[in-house]
C-alpha cells in the first residue's frame, strides 16, 4: 500500500513540475518600437471664417469641390452695411463738390477776396492822396483820418479773407479726405461679408447652411490640400524622448487591413497637449497608399532601436523589478531594449540558464 502511495505522489509531483513552462535565453534580432494611433490629414488645411457676424446669405461651394485661390466661398447678409456705404458715398459727393465743384465754397471766398482787393486798391490810392494833401497842409484832419482808417480796415479785411480762404481750404480738404476714408472703410467692411478661399484646395467639410447664423471667428468649412497628406500621431509622454525626426514608421490603416506602409517622422511638436496628455507628432509616407482620404485612421509602430544577435527572453517571462525565476530562485537581470514579444538581456543570464514563466 505504501508503495502505491509513493508512486502516486511521485507522479503528482512530476505532473506539477511539468506544468511550469520553461525556456532558455536565445540569441535573436530585436526591434524596439513605440505604438501610436494615427489619423490621416491634408498636408495643409485651414478653416475659413468671417470677421463679421451675420446670417449666411449664399453658399457657393459644397463638400468635395476643388476651389482656386480667391474663389468666393460664401456670403453673409450685409445687414445695414449697404446703407452705410450709400450714406458715405453721398457724403463724399457733397464734400467733393464743396472742395472741387464749380460752385464750391472756395470760389465764393475767392470772389470776396477779389472784391476786397479792388476796394483795398482804391482805399490805398485815396489814403495816399489824402496823405500828400495833408503833408502840404491841404484838407482837414478828419478827411485824412477817415482815409487812413478806411485803408487800414480794407487791409485787415483783405488779410482776414485770405486767412479764411486758407483755413476753409484745409477744412474742406480734410472733410473730403475723411469722406474718402469712410467710403473705403465701408467698402472694405462690405467685402468682409464675402469670404474667399485663401489658397487652392479641396472643400473637405462644410459646417453651416444658408440661413444659419455665423459668429465672428466661427469656422465655416475645412479646406485643405489635394493629394498631399500627412500622418498625425499622438505619443504618450513616457515614450516621447525615444523618438527623433527621421525615425522609421510602420503604418497600418483600417482602410487597408492587409497592407502596411512605410513612413518617416517629419515633425515633433515641443509642447504636451494637456487635454490628452500626449505629444503631437507628424510623419509622411515613403510608400504612399493607392488612395487616401482626410480622416482615415489606423495604427503605427515607430522604430526607435534595433539590435542584432543579442541575448533575449520572451517578455512574459519577466517579473516586475527586472527579475526572472531560475532554478535557483529569483534573479535580477539588466535589460536592454524590448518590445511586445521579447526583451534584451544585457547582464545576469546566459544561454545555459533555465528560466520559468511566472504563474498568472
Amino acid at each position: 500500500m505504501r508503495k502505491y502511495f509513493f508512486l502516486a505522489s511521485l507522479i503528482l509531483a512530476f505532473s506539477c513540475k511539468s506544468e511550469n513552462e520553461e525556456t532558455k535565453p536565445k540569441l535573436n534580432d530585436i526591434t524596439e518600437s513605440v505604438y501610436a494611433s494615427v489619423t490621416i490629414s491634408p498636408e495643409v488645411s485651414y478653416f475659413p471664417f468671417t470677421s463679421r457676424a451675420g446670417i449666411i446669405e449664399k453658399i457657393m461651394v459644397q463638400e468635395g469641390d476643388t476651389v482656386s485661390q480667391g474663389q468666393i466661398l460664401f456670403k453673409i447678409s450685409p445687414s445695414q452695411a449697404d446703407n452705410r456705404l450709400v450714406d458715405a458715398q453721398i457724403d463724399l459727393a457733397q464734400t467733393k463738390a464743396n472742395y472741387q465743384g464749380t460752385e464750391n465754397l472756395l470760389k465764393s471766398i475767392q470772389i470776396e477776396i477779389q472784391t476786397q482787393k479792388q476796394k483795398l486798391t482804391l482805399d490805398s490810392i485815396n489814403f495816399k492822396r489824402q496823405e500828400n494833401l495833408w503833408s502840404q497842409k491841404i484838407g482837414t484832419a478828419i478827411d485824412y483820418d477817415r482815409a487812413k482808417i478806411t485803408y487800414q480796415t480794407s487791409t485787415n479785411n483783405y488779410k482776414s479773407l485770405k486767412e479764411k480762404y486758407d483755413q476753409t481750404k484745409i477744412n474742406l480738404r480734410n472733410s473730403y479726405q475723411k469722406a474718402i476714408n469712410r467710403v473705403n472703410s465701408e467698402q472694405t467692411s462690405l467685402k468682409e461679408y464675402t469670404v474667399k478661399a485663401e489658397f487652392a484646395g479641396m472643400v473637405y467639410n462644410v459646417f453651416k447652411e444658408v440661413g444659419e447664423l455665423l459668429s465672428q471667428q466661427e469656422p465655416f468649412a475645412e479646406i485643405g490640400s489635394v493629394g498631399e497628406f500627412k500622418i498625425k500621431m499622438d505619443i504618450d509622454e513616457v515614450d516621447i524622448t525615444k523618438i527623433n525626426v527621421g525615425d522609421k514608421v510602420v503604418v497600418s490603416l483600417d482602410a487597408y487591413p492587409n497592407d502596411v506602409f512605410e513612413a518617416v517622422i517629419s515633425k515633433i511638436f515641443p509642447k504636451k497637449d494637456e487635454a490628452t496628455q500626449t505629444f503631437k507628432v507628424e510623419s509622411h509616407f515613403i510608400q504612399v497608399p493607392p488612395r487616401l482620404f482626410n480622416g482615415l485612421s489606423g495604427e503605427a509602430n515607430i522604430v526607435v532601436s534595433k539590435r542584432k544577435n543579442v541575448l533575449t527572453i520572451p517578455t512574459d517571462y519577466l517579473l516586475p523589478g527586472n527579475v526572472v525565476m531560475t532554478e535557483d530562485g529569483e534573479k535580477e537581470v539588466k535589460l536592454g531594449i524590448k518590445n511586445m514579444e521579447f526583451v534584451e538581456i544585457v547582464a545576469g543570464l546566459d544561454t545555459n540558464t533555465t528560466i520559468s514563466k511566472p504563474k498568472k
